[in-house]
């Protein structure tokens, strides 16, 4: 293979040569350049155009950032070249739209995706393989989460790892948005391996908060307000919820084989077919939308007659126009759901009958973006008060006083004049009552 190099708006110059120069057959595999028809921001560019961007340039990007680190903790040449790898195939199962996908395709996420297609996929696990002959089944560790050592499987998938370190300063590069802002170059300074646990993998991933205080509360900040801000703008998670809706209804046809054409394979999954590895491949943003497109009646008559049904055609008319749910913003109780929930639906059914909840939502957004489990947390040594501390618990500190999360009710145009009276008496109710 020859030395390769890739030219990166936010990492200058990434390069595939020495001892990853061989990694370049990956980046040849049917599975990887899927990756380029996966926006890593789903359906974010309704709101910021520059986010156009694929999970093929982020991977590359947490490739370029492991490659860092590996050298800068002087990884064992076997080590390395796992967390490298992983690096650069950790998003390989994710399906079309971002995560909104894992709730279309059920109990399966895109690690166990992964791990799926790593082992089924005879071009890519052939290739991985050949470079080395265990490399296939030390990739699905770091998924599983039992890969040994434990602090490299940290180094691709914690609280503050090289996948997170790539796609908040990619994101806020393509979007524009001033909030992903932090010193890449100091984190990776304060990284450090150390001995934590007892038994026979003691050592872990812990941040040096003495070196790296500034640079991490920084990098906490910048996820907390990339999600509230960006990920989780109103009309962002309007069309997510709007895309999910869709599936869902195109899923209730297919299980009573009445769904219109174009994604055969989540037909057959809604009937109880396993979905094939191959299938999955062939599931990207370009194939979704083409069918969505199709149910709307986009595109020549003949080829594309509009979905039959009228709500599939009605909500598939509105995601490819761009008319969007209306957003009512509910404060951050997450209990004002389940007091809206039933006059919601009582509402929004006197409107649009049985088909009543595919057009209002009650959405809570959680701008943590992620809780890690106790195995994934990361350890803050060297802190003045606690000596060392979780970085999850570090992050609360930082948040006090900050909202955690986001209560809105998402709804068809239609239904806004009927459906805020509603939630401004809620509101006026619980101000009152607090």
């Amino acid at each position: 293979m020859k030395h390769r190099v890739f030219r990166d708006p936010v990492h200058g110059l990434i390069e595939l040569g020495g001892p990853d120069r061989e990694l370049g057959r990956l980046l040849e595999t049917r599975a990887f350049q899927r990756l380029r028809r996966l926006r890593q921001m789903g359906f974010a560019s309704l709101v910021y155009p520059g986010a156009e961007h694929s999970r093929f340039g982020h991977a590359l990007g947490a490739f370029h950032i492991a490659q860092r680190v590996a050298r800068q903790l002087r990884l064992a040449p076997e080590t390395a070249r796992h967390v490298v790898v992983a690096a650069l195939l950790h998003d390989i199962g994710h399906g079309p739209f971002s995560h909104s996908w894992e709730q279309v395709a059920g109990d399966i996420d895109h690690e166990a995706w992964g791990a799926r297609i790593v082992s089924e996929d005879g071009e890519l696990g052939g290739a991985l393989a050949d470079i080395e002959p265990g490399l296939p089944a030390a990739l699905c560790g770091f998924w599983r989460k039992d890969y040994r050592p434990r602090f490299a499987r940290k180094l691709v998938s914690s609280q503050l790892d090289v996948d997170r370190l790539d796609y908040l300063l990619r994101d806020g590069h393509y979007s524009g948005a001033g909030y992903a802002t932090f010193d890449l170059e100091w984190i990776l300074h304060a990284l450090q391996i150390r001995p934590v646990h007892a038994g026979d993998d003691p050592d872990d991933l812990v941040i040096d908060y003495r070196r790296g205080k500034f640079a991490v509360e920084q990098y906490l900040f910048a996820r907390s307000t990339m999600y509230a801000q960006v990920y989780h703008h109103k009309t962002v998670r309007a069309a997510d919820w709007m895309f999910l809706k869709i599936m869902e209804r195109f899923r209730e046809l297919a299980a009573s084989s009445l769904e219109p054409g174009g994604l055969e394979p989540v037909a057959r999954m809604a009937r109880g077919a396993a979905l094939a590895v191959d299938d999955y491949l062939w599931l990207d943003d370009i194939s979704v939308t083409h069918a969505i497109d199709s149910w709307a009646g986009r595109g020549p008559a003949a080829a594309s007659p509009a979905a039959r049904d009228d709500v599939l055609r009605d909500l598939s008319q509105r995601l490819a126009a761009r008319r969007l749910f209306k957003t009512i913003e509910l404060g951050h109780d997450a209990g004002v759901i389940e007091r809206l929930s039933e006059p919601v639906l009582r509402a929004a059914r006197a409107r649009f009958g049985d088909a009543a909840h595919y057009y209002a939502q009650l959405d809570h957004a959680k701008q943590l973006g992620y809780r890690a489990s106790a195995d994934d947390e990361l350890h803050v040594v060297g802190h003045p008060v606690h000596g060392t501390v979780t970085l999850g618990q570090l992050l609360e500190d930082i948040a006090l006083g900050r909202p955690m999360s986001t209560i809105r009710l998402m709804c068809a145009p239609e239904l806004v004049d009927v459906l805020r009276p509603i939630a401004e008496r809620e509101l006026r109710s619980t101000s009152t009552s607090s």
